[in-house]
């Protein structure tokens, strides 16, 4: 089932904010990609639209934005409906920047069903791009070149040739030659430094020239508290930080949190097959020696045939031991196609291979009943 392209079916939030959705997975699978990829960033590319799509699709389990183009305010606001709503098992996020990391440690703290975490990450404060006046390169007066009117440049001419203080000699006139050198050259000194900003004496990110190497404090700040909270929640298997300014330790850190979390799950899972092994077929063994071991001390034989004074047995009595055989062997088809499915076996994936399992193991179970019953009459 699919609706990408298809007008009629998109909310018109998200079209009017320049995004639209493709359905995967019978609905369990939002896809959310930009249409206006050359549109202004100052808008904000449909993050309510998402936010009010995701509350109003409960079934919604998967949702991947790394194309939306969405900024970090549209983040908080689908951030917001995450924490509420508790329904999503996986994320795929657009590229945010500090302020989007911020969101996205609310939604790892508060998601418990969320396993599932991919993060493109900038050291940008925020990628939220806003209308300024000013800029900084109105502050860059480096290239300024003053006017000259007609004239000046000869009169200027005249005034160095014209000397007031000539020197005395040769030996003076050298003198001053060589502090002129040495002025210049230490004031190339002072600024002879490798920028990352060649057209200013300011950094890209606002600091002094030649700094800015390395991650940003704030980043590396938010990043360890990423990583701490996903330490706590064992419910995340698998998170992964795209971008080149994340530093390898913390990718690391995170990487033996997560292989932590994978051995918990895998030691659930050998508990689980572990109760696993009593299945239901013995349960319904334990019923029929209670029925023969109780205080009444029945038979089923007795039930069956009346009773040893030759009278049938209360309706209330037969209907309970028919009633227990059934629901047990019932139960256990149940638990048995259940096991089958949490291995994602293709044959009980739908409603139909459901109910041909069940049925055969019902089959399965009643010549087994009966193989006993004629073991017991030789």
């Amino acid at each position: 089932m699919c609706y990408f392209g298809m007008a009629g079916t998109q909310p018109l939030s998200l079209r009017e904010a320049g995004v639209e959705v493709e359905w995967q997975q019978d609905g369990a699978c939002a896809v959310i990609r930009d249409i206006w990829p050359d549109g202004i960033s100052i808008r904000n590319r449909g993050g309510e639209g998402v936010a009010a799509l995701v509350a109003e699709t409960p079934s919604m389990r998967i949702l991947e934005m790394k194309d939306s183009q969405i900024l970090d305010n549209g983040l908080g606001h689908l951030s917001l409906v995450l924490r509420q709503t508790n329904q999503l098992e996986e994320l795929y996020l657009s590229a945010s920047g500090h302020v989007g990391l911020e969101f996205a440690i609310g939604v790892v703290n508060r998601c418990t069903r969320l396993h599932t975490l991919h993060l493109q990450l900038l050291d940008e404060p925020t990628r939220q791009r806003v209308g300024k006046n000013l800029q900084p390169a109105d502050f860059d007066t480096s290239g300024y070149v003053p006017e000259k009117k007609e004239g000046e440049e000869e009169e200027e001419g005249e005034e160095e040739e014209a000397d007031p203080n000539p020197p005395a000699d040769e030996d003076e006139a050298e003198e001053r030659a060589n502090a002129k050198i040495a002025k210049l050259q230490k004031l190339f000194a002072e600024n002879d430094y490798d920028s990352e900003n060649e057209n200013g004496r300011v950094g890209l990110s606002g600091g002094a020239p030649g700094e800015g190497q390395g991650p940003s404090p704030a980043f590396v700040r938010l990043l360890g508290t990423f990583v701490d909270a996903v330490a706590k929640k064992e419910n995340l298997l698998n998170v992964m930080l795209i971008g080149d300014a994340v530093p390898a330790e913390f990718r690391l850190d995170l990487q033996r949190s997560l292989d932590e979390h994978l051995q918990l799950a895998a030691k659930r899972a050998a508990a689980r097959e572990e109760n696993a092994v009593r299945t239901a077929y013995d349960a319904l063994k334990d019923q029929l020696e209670e029925l023969s071991t109780g205080p009444n001390a029945t038979s089923v034989e007795e039930i069956l045939d009346g009773g040893a004074g030759g009278m049938p047995q209360t309706r209330l009595g037969m209907r309970s031991y028919v009633n227990r055989r059934l629901f047990a062997a019932l139960g256990e088809a149940l638990f048995e196609c259940q096991r089958f499915k949490s291995k994602e076996n293709e044959s009980v994936a739908h409603a139909e291979g459901e109910m041909a399992f069940i049925a055969m193991y019902i089959r399965k179970h009643a010549l087994l009943m009966a193989e006993e019953a004629n073991s017991k009459k030789r």
